[in-house]
C-alpha cells in the first residue's frame, strides 16, 4: 500500500516494481540498474553541491528521459517538493518560478544548475506564508501523507503563473479515484502523449509506477501521424489525450483506416470532446471505452463520463469521482451574506466540489484563482471553481463555460464553452475558440475564430450559412475570423491568450 510517493522511490529502488517504461521514437527503457546508479551519482552531487533540507522545493524540467524519471522519485524520496517545468521554457521565466516558490536549484536532465538565492524583501514581496510555531530537529525526518509533494504551475486565464500546492494525500487520492473508474491494472499499456509538467503527464507517470503496468512517453511534439505510427507499435491500450489531440487522431484514424485491436481506451480533459468525435471515434473503433472527463490541477480530476454513457449523454462531463463531491451553487441574495443556494436542475451556476484530493492552496498567495472555503472542520473545505455547470434530470453535469469567460454581448450572456461544442459539430470544423472583443463604439461582442479542415472561399460561405441556421441571432458572434492553423499551448489546448492578444494588436 502506498501513503507517499516517497514510497514509489523506495518501491523501484529495492526492484520491487514489475512495470516497464519505454521511451518513443528512441525506444529507450527505464532501466532499474541505471536508475540505481542515477540516483546514487545524484545524491553524490546534491550533498556536496547544496544544502537541501527537507521539504525545500526543486524545480525539475521535464524531458522525457530516465533523468528527469529518477530525479522526481529522488527528491520525492528525500522528502523534497518536486515543482515540475517545460525543459523549453527560457530561462527567465524558469528563474521567475523559483523565486516564487523559493526554490535555490533546478535539475535539469543531468545537471545541477544553482539559481539565483531569494532575498528577504523578495520573500516577503512573493507572499511567502510564515508558520509562527518553530521545530527544530535533530533527528531525520520521515515523510508523510502531510507534506507537500508537488508545486504545479498553471498560468490559467491571467497569464500569471500560480503555484498549486499538492500534498502526498492529495495525490495519492486522486490516483486511486481515476485507477478505479478506468480500472488501471498491471495489464494496462498507457501512451503518454502530454509533457511531464502537465498534471495530465505526470500522473501517467505514476500510474504506471503504482500500478505496475506499462507506459510509453512520447518524446517529441505532438503529430497525429507520428503518434497514429506510436499507438500500433506499441500496442497502447489507453491513450489520454486533449480535444486538439482528440479530433486529428480520430481523422488519421478515418483516413488510414485503422482497426487498432489493442486500443481499448481514451481519456480526455483540458476542454470539451467535440460530439462529432465522439461519434466518429465509436463508429470506427467499437471496442474503444471514451471517457470525457472534467477537472483542474487544484484537484486533478472531478467528474467523469461513464464510457457507456458518451453517446447517450453527448455532451456531458458526467458525474463525480469517487470519493468527491460536487455541486452546483450560486451566492444567496438575502440576508445570510457569504451563504449558497444549490440551483434547480437545468439551471446554471458554479460548480463547488469538496473531497481529499483537493489543493492545500495556492503558493504564497490566497485564493489566486479558483477559492477554497472554509466549511466546519480543518478538512471540510469545498473549492469554488469558478467554472458553470448545469445539471440534467439524471444529475449529470454539463460544462457551461468559465464565469470570468462570459461574454455579454447586446445584453445577451454567451457561455463560449457551450457555444464552441454546438460549431465543433459542423463536419468541416477542426478547431473553433470564442473569445471577448470590442466593437468600433466600445461594446463587447463576441468573436467565433475558425480553423476549418477543408478551407477556400466556398467553404467559408457554406459555414457562415451554416451558422446562420445553428445559432439564433442574438446569440452568435458579431465577429468571424477564419484561421489557417489556432495557436496551441504548450499543452495542447486553444491558446486563447494568443488569440486576444491579436485582435487587440490589430
Amino acid at each position: 500500500m502506498l501513503f507517499t510517493l516517497a514510497d514509489l522511490f523506495h518501491k523501484v529502488s529495492k526492484g520491487k516494481w514489475q512495470g516497464k517504461i519505454g521511451f518513443y521514437p528512441s525506444a529507450k527503457q527505464f532501466d532499474l540498474a541505471g536508475f540505481e546508479s542515477y540516483s546514487g551519482q545524484l545524491q553524490s552531487r546534491l550533498d556536496k553541491q547544496t544544502n537541501l533540507k527537507f521539504g525545500d522545493a526543486v524545480l525539475v524540467t521535464d524531458e522525457p528521459t530516465l533523468q528527469t524519471l529518477a530525479n522526481m522519485l529522488y527528491l520525492w524520496g528525500k522528502g523534497a517538493v518536486v515543482v515540475p517545468v517545460r525543459h523549453t521554457m527560457s530561462e527567465q521565466a524558469r528563474l521567475a518560478i523559483a523565486q516564487d516558490c523559493h526554490a535555490s536549484v533546478c535539475l535539469h536532465g543531468d545537471a545541477l544548475i544553482h539559481l539565483a538565492p531569494l532575498n528577504k524583501n523578495q520573500g516577503e514581496a512573493h507572499g511567502k506564508q510564515t508558520s509562527t510555531t518553530k521545530f527544530n530537529f535533530k533527528s531525520e525526518r520521515r515523510v508523510t501523507g502531510a507534506d507537500l509533494a508537488l508545486i504545479i504551475y498553471t498560468s490559467g486565464s491571467t497569464g500569471k503563473p500560480k503555484g498549486i500546492m499538492l500534498s502526498h494525500a492529495n495525490v495519492l487520492n486522486a490516483m486511486s479515484s481515476i485507477a478505479t473508474y478506468l480500472s488501471i491494472d498491471e495489464e494496462e499499456h498507457i501512451l503518454c502523449l502530454s509533457p511531464l509538467s502537465f498534471d495530465y503527464g505526470l500522473y501517467q507517470l505514476l500510474f504506471s509506477l503504482a500500478y505496475d503496468c506499462q507506459l510509453t512517453l512520447f518524446e517529441g511534439d505532438f503529430h497525429p501521424i507520428k503518434v497514429l505510427k506510436a499507438l500500433e507499435l506499441s500496442q497502447a491500450s489507453l491513450v489520454p489525450v486533449v480535444p486538439a489531440m482528440a479530433s486529428a487522431l480520430a481523422k488519421m484514424i478515418q483516413t488510414f483506416k485503422k482497426p487498432l485491436p489493442h486500443f481499448k481506451k481514451l481519456t480526455n480533459t483540458g476542454g470539451h470532446l467535440a460530439e462529432d468525435n465522439i461519434r466518429l471515434l465509436s463508429e470506427l473503433l467499437p471496442q474503444l471505452q471514451i471517457f470525457a472527463m472534467y477537472g483542474l490541477t487544484e484537484c486533478k480530476r472531478a467528474l467523469y463520463l461513464p464510457p457507456e454513457d458518451s453517446l447517450r449523454k453527448l455532451g456531458s462531463v458526467g458525474v463525480p469521482i469517487p470519493g468527491l463531491e460536487a455541486k452546483i451553487l450560486h451566492p444567496s441574495k438575502d440576508e445570510n451574506h457569504g451563504s449558497y443556494n444549490e440551483v434547480e436542475q437545468g439551471e446554471i451556476g458554479e460548480l463547488f466540489i469538496r473531497g481529499a484530493s483537493l489543493m492545500q492552496g495556492y503558493f504564497g498567495m490566497a485564493n489566486a484563482g479558483a477559492c477554497i472555503l472554509a466549511g466546519d472542520y480543518r478538512d471540510d473545505n469545498w473549492l469554488a471553481t469558478g467554472d458553470l455547470f448545469c445539471q440534467d434530470e439524471d444529475g449529470y453535469f454539463y460544462f457551461k463555460g468559465r464565469s470570468k469567460d462570459l461574454i455579454k454581448q447586446a445584453g445577451f450572456c454567451l457561455y463560449p464553452a457551450e457555444l464552441e461544442s454546438q460549431i465543433e459539430q459542423h463536419p468541416n470544423v477542426f478547431l473553433c475558440a470564442i473569445v471577448p472583443h470590442k466593437d468600433r463604439w466600445g461594446d463587447e461582442i463576441a468573436c467565433l475564430n475558425v480553423q476549418l479542415i477543408n478551407p477556400g472561399v466556398e467553404q467559408e460561405k457554406a459555414f457562415r450559412d451554416w451558422l446562420t441556421t445553428q445559432i439564433e441571432d442574438n446569440y452568435r458572434p458579431r465577429q468571424l475570423i477564419f484561421i489557417d492553423e489556432l495557436a496551441l499551448t504548450q499543452n495542447s489546448k486553444v491558446d486563447k491568450q494568443h488569440l486576444m492578444a491579436s485582435l487587440s494588436s490589430g
